[in-house]
Order: C-alpha cells, then structure tokens, then sequence
C-alpha cells in the first residue's frame, strides 16, 4: 500500500510538472545577471534553478562529510600520537588462547571477568 501511495504522489508531481510546461511554455523571461542577460522560456528556467539548487545541496553534503572524514582523521592521529592504539586495531591483534582452569567437582563454573579496555571512553568527534 505505502508502494501505492508514493507511486500516485509521483505521477501526480509528474503530471503537474507537464501540465506547468504546457501551460507557460510560450512565456519568454528575462533573467537579467551582472554581467549577462539571459532570455528563455520560464519552464527553462525553473528546470534550470531546480538542477542548480541540487547540485549546490550535493556540494555542500560533499564539502561538510570531507570535513567530518578529516575530523575524524585528526582525532584519530592524535590518538596515535599519545601512544594509544585505536579499539578497532586492538581488537584485530591476536591474543593467544586462554585455557580454563580446572574447576573443583563442587565449585560451579564461573565464566571469567572481561578485561579492561586500556582506552578510556571518548565521546565520537563527529557528534
């Protein structure tokens, strides 16, 4: 049902873009910039302003996760140069196995204690 719905708000959005095209496709406007004069029908530029204003949106998501990466980059360096090695790099090193200690017949089993994280806890430098 919800696979519906967005299909007909679709076809609707669609319709009325044709219906907006047809109905001022004879209307020429000016456009008139510092330097340029721009004269084009008025679904042109409508289209043309929708497109820009995607592409600037994508840009400006482009520059700001280029910043968040290098954010992260640098704390993540910094963290390197203290001498602490990253929780994903520690939890890829091997560790030889541990083996159980017998337990006495009447002692139930007892399963060991986690070791501690050598890391403190560090809020993410992308929030």
């Amino acid at each position: 049902m919800r696979f519906v719905m967005r299909l007909l708000v679709f076809v609707v959005l669609i319709l009325a873009a044709f219906w907006f095209t047809a109905r001022n496709a004879g209307e020429l406007v000016n456009v008139v910039l510092p330097f340029v004069r721009i004269r084009a029908s008025l679904p042109l530029i409508v289209f043309a302003c929708i497109l820009g204003g995607m592409g600037l949106s994508a840009a400006l998501a482009w520059r700001t996760e280029r910043r968040a990466r290098r954010l992260a980059d640098r704390a993540a360096s910094a963290r390197l140069a203290q001498g602490r090695t990253p929780a994903v790099e520690s939890r890829a090193s091997p560790e030889p196995p541990v083996t159980p200690e017998p337990a006495a017949a009447t002692e139930p089993a007892v399963a060991p204690a986690p070791p501690e994280s050598a890391e403190p806890s560090e809020p993410s430098p992308l929030l």
